[in-house]
């Protein structure tokens, strides 16, 4: 029961909002059909400007909304390498969208700028110490089997273990993303590319919030960011 108030509290909360807005939309609109069928003189100009403001009343909004969204997207390459393009990007959830207990998996493909990349290899195995959280954060590759964050599905499977199927067996990105069972249909050769990065020497990977990984490969002049949770 303890669980369940909160809810109801939230949906409450919700709901009333939703009408909240509702009404004023609805509100609006008549005042702007009273206004558009207003008689002359000035019918024209009048008609021009609700168009105009209709319009930056609905594309400023958006236009914010995509700049943060972006915003957000990069602040995912850690400081000070520079993102010259998103290379790919696949992010699903699976729920409402914003309630505590949703689904999320997700891949994105990061492409440096070429300093950036070269700053990243001139580093080699200092890298680790130079990106932020230092060395005790982020890991050289290649990510070792059964590692304590749980890399496969099977880490903590007794069964599966007492079989030494983790010993035997590389990681790959798939298995990261399919932890919790909710996959994504990753392009074809995106998910091979960063199979490599985590199964060879000269990258490094550091856990997130939210059941992510960041993955940093000089060579390439990459960054994979994966998460599922």
């Amino acid at each position: 029961m303890g669980k369940t108030l909160p809810l109801l509290t939230v949906l409450a909360i919700l709901a009333l909002l939703a009408l909240l807005l509702v009404c004023f939309v609805i509100f609006l609109l008549h005042f702007i059909y009273r206004l558009w069928r207003r008689p002359q003189p000035g019918r024209a100009v009048r008609r021009t400007m609700i168009v105009i403001a209709g319009l930056l009343l609905v594309g400023v909004p958006y236009l914010l909304v995509q700049r943060y969204e972006h915003q957000l997207l990069l602040a995912r390459v850690p400081a000070p390498l520079e993102v010259a393009s998103v290379e790919y990007q696949l992010e699903e959830s699976w729920g409402v969208g914003f309630m505590p207990g949703d689904n999320e998996t997700g891949f994105v493909v990061y492409r440096l700028t070429n300093a950036s990349a070269e700053w990243a290899r001139n580093q080699g195995s200092r890298l680790g110490d130079m990106l932020p959280g230092g060395a005790s954060r982020w890991h050289p590759t290649p990510v070792k089997n059964a590692h304590d964050n749980g890399w496969h599905p099977y880490d903590h499977d007794p069964q599966m273990m007492s079989a030494q199927r983790a010993e035997q067996h590389l990681p790959t990105i798939a298995e990261y993303l399919e932890k919790y069972g909710f996959t994504i249909p990753i392009e074809s050769g995106r998910d091979s590319e960063a199979d490599q990065s985590i199964q060879s020497e000269g990258s490094f990977y550091s856990y997130g919030r939210g059941g992510s990984v960041t993955i940093v490969d000089p060579i390439r002049g990459k960054v994979y960011f994966a998460y599922a949770g």
